[in-house]
Formats: structure tokens, sequence, C-alpha cells
């Protein structure tokens, strides 16, 4: 195969994975406070702020938007925020925000901020926690195919008079 027949196959496979995405919307549902958990359909998803993807219809982009289901959220407090349907201009793009806001007359403000912080300290400790992975898997890996070096390069052995027993110390 040539440069050319090569890069004729990466333009045509970009496209192909290209239009894949074209049918997509992708709408990132926040919440002021972050942390509340996001329903649709009686389903819950998860914690705000969180991605959902929507399958874009031909009827969709004939008409230029796309009417997605009533989605609600509910923050540790148990305040409630909803919303109906929520209707996504496709002339805009295909990736769109909506954010809901916590109603300020339930109480309970401060738990839900508290739970938010919560959940990013929680966020936090998981990355840290894969990055420790990745770098003892590289440590773990990452020599293979070379000649190792021994860990310890000198030791001289003393027997003890007392006890009868030998120390090692290694340099």
């Amino acid at each position: 195969m040539n440069r050319y027949q090569i890069s004729f196959l990466a333009i045509l496979s970009m496209i192909s994975i290209s239009g894949c995405s074209l049918n997509m919307l992708n709408v990132s549902y926040f919440s002021d406070p972050p942390g509340a958990t996001l329903y649709q359909d009686n389903q819950r998803f998860g914690f705000t702020p969180i991605l959902l993807r929507y399958q874009i219809t031909e009827e969709d982009r004939k008409r230029g938007y796309s009417v997605l289901r009533g989605t609600s959220v509910v923050w540790a407090s148990g305040a409630t925020a909803n919303i109906k349907s929520l209707r996504a201009d496709l002339s805009i793009g295909q990736n769109l925000q909506f954010t809901f806001r916590r109603p300020a007359d339930h109480p309970g403000m401060e738990a839900d901020v508290k739970f938010a912080l919560e959940l990013e300290r929680l966020a936090i400790m998981r990355r840290q926690a894969e990055a420790q992975e990745a770098q003892a898997a590289v440590q773990l890996f990452g020599g293979l195919g070379q000649p190792r070096q021994p860990a310890v390069t000198n030791c001289v052995s003393r027997p003890s008079v007392l006890g009868g027993s030998v120390s090692t110390t290694c340099y």
C-alpha cells in the first residue's frame, strides 16, 4: 500500500468516525450547587455534572431542533428541580449545556454545598489513585526487555560473638 492509499484510508476513517457523532446530541447537565442526582424517565443517571447523549433523528434534523424528555434533579437535602422537556436547537450545535438551579426557599443549602465538596474531594482522591496505579504499572512494566540491575551491590556479613547471630550490612 502506498502513502496515498494510506492517506485516503485515514481520511475515510475520520469521516466515518465523525459521521457517527453527527447523529448524536451531547447535553451536559449541571446543577447549582453541583452534586444533585439526575433522573430521566424514572432512571437514575448519576450526579451532576453529567453528560447524556441522545440520538438525533432525521425528523429532528428537518425541524432543526430536538425535543428531549423531562429531566429532574434531587439534591442531598431533598430539594428538587425539574423540566418537562428541553428543546435543543440544532442550529447552534450538538454540544449543549443545561443548569438546574436549586430552589432558594428549600432548607438545607449548607448540606447540599457540603455534599458537593465531598463529591469533589472523592473525585480528586480517585484521580490520585488512578495516577498512582499508572505510575506503578510504568515502574512494573516499563523496564521489560531491559536487563535488571541488582537491587543491592555490596553486602558484608559479620558473625556476632554474642548470641550466635549473623548481621548483614549492605551498601
